[in-house]
């Protein structure tokens, strides 16, 4: 940016240097624009031939002129639309969509946590201008809309070059501004404490007033009364709009509710007379790390289906489950990438099993799931299946988030077998990937979420639940038969549903998810191996239930 010749200016975009009234016809740019109304603080609301509406200023505009010229410029999404920006005039769009903020005294949580995004997205706009070395010195409270949920600034701020002598006429702007004092950039941490005081309570702070320790006391929401001692201070006490920024990710991460899983695992050694124990396996363990930065809830499950004819299935699988459910020595699990977590988690498996089973036959399938709070990864190896049972407002969808590795699975995606014919091959029970079968670490041995949906990670919605199941599940039962089941209907089959109010996770929610939103994890696991055995499952039939419910 170039400014040496612009120290003796003043760098107020709201400074009023000319009076217009209704009817004035002004030519910007070529175009000419009749004043409808004076706006706010030296604005104009004007339209032009086309009938198009803009809001004019006339005046000092030069330091806005020079940051316009800045590449980063389009990262401050908050400013307004600026439609033409010259050393003395500036035309914006005036959008009709933007609506104006009302501040009053928030009533709920959700309104706090709204604030706390609004006075973030004031912070961003703060800093990126300090970063061109240049103060924010005030913003007018009247011009700050929404969109959606981000802030839409109606009209310039004030801005002042940092290592210049400031001015405003305003008094709803830092100490040092009002005295004319040399810009450092902290004068917009002030705002931003002015700012934040006035939307938490609706009111104004009085900035002649030295004592500020009542506007302090009257917030009584957590980290608010420390953020406003650290923003309305003497400058010499003030955060920088750094440390701004990194206290209110503090706020943000102290009032974001913890997130909580329901779990259910069911399973049964099956109808063959000649399977005398269930070889499945599966289990899960929580994990929590809080402190002053953050919340994070870890969880891992698994399940592993012990391969039938092998002399040692059932001590695979559960050999794999203590693999991958063991404990990290240190905090890696809360700081590494959720996709390498998973798959150094599914090869401890692997290694688990061949150490428990010290050169007996033996070898599972398997599926190992990590969440880090709602974002989830996931190691698969076999024919176990996991799917995402979606829970939006419109539809419910279930989603495969595995592809069986099985012969015929293998013949069926090559054209060669239909998937009824896949249904009942005598080959159906042929697999090519398992643990306790390949010892050294193997790339793209398991399969990861980026082999089915494109991308190694995926985020579990409130609501929304993964089925992980085993072959013993989906052999018998079809997608369209889980499907009843968590929408309520159990297959048809005779399972009864208990009425919602019995149920183990709220009540009351009778949407088109049905059993999802009236029925715990625990209960909709029992019901799928139910309707399994209804079917005549012959196999262990084995489902984990992971339902996010907050």
């Amino acid at each position: 940016m170039h400014r040496q010749n612009l120290e003796e200016k003043i760098y107020s975009a709201g400074t009023e240097t000319q009076f217009l009234k209704e009817g004035d016809i002004i030519n910007a740019a070529g175009v000419d624009y009749k004043i409808e109304g004076s706006f706010i603080q030296g604005w104009y609301l004007a339209k032009n031939n086309a009938g198009e509406s803009v809001l004019y200023y006339r005046g000092n505009c030069g330091l806005w002129k020079d940051v316009l010229q800045c590449s980063e410029l389009s990262k401050c999404t908050a400013l307004p639309e600026i439609l033409l920006c010259t050393d003395n005039e500036v035309i914006i769009s005036a959008h009709k969509e933007y609506k104006k903020y009302e501040f009053k005294i928030p009533s709920s949580k959700k309104e706090i946590d709204q604030i706390v995004k609004y006075i973030y997205n004031l912070a961003e706009i703060i800093k990126f201008f300090n970063e061109q070395k240049i103060s924010l010195i005030y913003i007018n409270p009247e011009s700050i809309y929404v969109y959606g949920d981000k802030i839409k600034l109606n009209i310039l701020p004030d801005l002042s070059a940092i290592g210049k002598k400031m001015f405003s006429p305003r008094d709803f702007v830092a100490p040092e501004v009002l005295m004319h004092d040399i810009a450092t950039g902290k004068e917009g941490v002030y705002l931003l404490g002015l700012l934040a005081y006035k939307f938490l309570t609706g009111d104004n702070i009085n900035t002649y007033d030295i004592d500020v320790s009542n506007y302090i006391n009257n917030i009584k929401i957590p980290g608010f009364s420390q953020f406003l001692f650290k923003t309305i201070s003497r400058r010499e006490d003030r955060f920088n709009i750094e440390e701004a920024i990194s206290y209110l990710k503090n706020i943000k991460e102290e009032r974001k509710a913890a997130v909580r899983f329901d779990i259910g695992i069911s399973s049964t050694v099956g109808l063959n007379p000649d399977r005398l124990i269930d070889e499945d396996a599966c289990g899960y363990v929580i994990e929590n790390n809080m402190n002053f930065s953050e919340k994070t809830v870890v969880l891992k499950a698994c399940l592993a289906d012990g391969m039938g004819g092998m002399a040692a299935g059932e001590y695979a699988s559960r050999a794999a489950v203590k693999g991958f459910l063991k404990k990290y020595e240190n905090d890696e699990i809360f700081s590494k990438d959720l996709n390498d977590i998973v798959m150094d988690s599914a090869w401890q498996a692997n290694q688990r099993v061949f150490d428990e089973l010290n050169g007996k036959d033996g070898g599972c399938t398997f599926i190992g799931i990590i969440f880090k709070n709602e974002t989830f990864a996931l190691a698969h190896a076999g024919d176990s299946r996991a799917y995402l049972w979606g829970n939006s407002e419109s539809e419910c969808k279930l989603k495969r988030l595995t592809k069986d590795h099985s012969y015929v699975s293998l013949m069926v995606s090559s054209g060669n077998m239909t998937e009824e014919e896949a249904r009942i091959s005598p080959d159906r029970n042929k697999i090519l990937k398992s643990l306790g079968i390949v010892r050294n670490r193997q790339s793209e041995y398991f399969d990861d979420l980026q082999k089915t949906i494109g991308k190694k990670t995926e985020d579990l919605n409130i609501g929304d639940i993964i089925l992980i199941v085993c072959d013993g599940i989906w052999s018998e039962l079809e997608d369209i038969d889980i499907m009843k089941i968590l929408s309520g209907s159990a297959c048809g089959i005779g399972i009864e549903y208990p009425e919602a109010k019995n149920a183990e996770a709220k009540s009351g929610d009778d949407d088109a998810c049905g059993a999802i939103n009236k029925f715990g994890a625990q209960y909709i696991a029992d019901a799928l191996v139910s309707c399994a055995i209804e079917k005549g499952a012959p196999d262990n039939a084995t489902a984990l239930v992971i339902k996010r419910i907050s």
